[in-house]
């Protein structure tokens, strides 16, 4: 988890309880490159903090991890809020015009972030 840590505060990805998430990883030559990390609701599941540092970006590394991620899964549905739709549209998140009231995000932790840009995306296996 310091790994993790780290990545994330490296690319301004990190939030308060991230400690008690699930954490997937992209490795290259045995060294943590990329992170993803997914909250439980229950029901549902949110994707959140999905980085690469940048030095190993464009090589298909974000993409493998998502997709490994979402093998993963067992049917439940993952809700993600992004500013890089495109990115996750080839991998089956579809668009949506609402969330969960679990996903409401405060104002801190949009903070930095251009609202009209931010998509409600779903994932559905």
């Amino acid at each position: 988890m310091p790994y993790i840590t780290r990545i994330a505060w490296r690319l301004a990805l990190d939030y308060p309880g991230m400690e008690n998430d699930i954490f997937f990883v992209a490795e290259e030559r045995g060294k943590i490159i990329g992170i993803l990390g997914l909250k439980d609701f229950g029901e549902f599941l949110e994707m959140r903090a999905v980085g690469v540092l940048e030095e190993y970006r464009q090589i298909g590394s974000g993409r493998r991890l998502v997709a490994e991620a979402l093998k993963s899964l067992e049917g439940r549905p993952v809700y993600l809020l992004t500013t890089i739709p495109r990115f996750y549209e080839p991998l089956g998140f579809k668009k949506i015009d609402k969330v969960p009231p679990a996903l409401k995000k405060d104002p801190d932790w949009c903070a930095g972030c251009q609202r009209e840009k931010c998509t409600a995306m779903l994932y559905l296996a």
